[in-house]
């Protein structure tokens, strides 16, 4: 698969980047324009690494890192660094980690393309695409996470449903002290794509 200059390999036991990522990805290239001087970023439950890689094409990021749990999403993602080195020229490091457990350190972007469909029966929590009962339970998980590795001005891009329970979602990005700067939406099907950019309350003015 080609996107914007890069060449990105899929397998079929990792998730195969699509609308979702698409809309991520053009979100991640319009936030980064508003930084100045080095931004590094976190690219969260990476996949095949095309968010993290989109990223690492603008001239000002230094820094990715890219963390996973899947060991398959793990070599196909280093497999993605390899290829794209001479369009990606930031430091890009590729580690196994559950949400932030082997991640260190604050980052000025973070990225998660998070698992976001309802899984009621808890039967599929642990695939690409469910992320909990509500959908949102991974979500929640990561930000209670994120906020610890959030300079002052760090904004965070999240990818949510319209199937998941986005009320209760706005409502612990409020209690963790964030707030949604703006949010991107495409309707696709049944369902509403939805993206999200958070940082500090205290940051926006809110």
């Amino acid at each position: 698969m080609e996107y914007e200059g890069l060449d990105i390999a899929t397998d079929d036991n990792v998730y195969v980047p699509a609308e979702d990522s698409f809309l991520a990805a053009e979100t991640i290239k319009e936030e980064l324009d508003s930084f100045e001087g080095s931004v590094s970023v976190a690219d969260i439950g990476c996949g095949s690494g095309i968010l993290g890689l989109v990223a690492g094409t603008n001239p000002n990021v230094d820094k990715v890192v890219f963390a996973d749990i899947s060991d398959d999403a793990l070599k196909l993602c280093q497999m993605n660094v390899d290829r794209n080195c001479p369009v990606v020229r930031a430091n890009c490091i590729v580690k196994k980690s559950d949400l932030f457990s082997e991640v260190s350190g604050n980052f000025d972007l973070i990225i998660f393309n998070a698992p976001y469909l309802p899984d009621k029966d808890n039967s599929k929590i642990a695939g690409a695409w469910y992320g909990g009962k509500t959908g949102i339970e991974v979500s929640v998980d990561f930000l209670r996470q994120a906020v610890n590795h959030m300079n002052d001005e760090s904004r965070i891009i999240i990818v949510e449903s319209s199937f998941g329970d986005i009320d209760t979602l706005n409502r612990e990005i409020s209690n963790l002290g964030l707030y949604v700067s703006r949010e991107k939406r495409q309707h696709i099907s049944f369902e509403d794509i939805i993206v999200m950019v958070l940082g500090r309350a205290d940051w926006f003015g809110s």
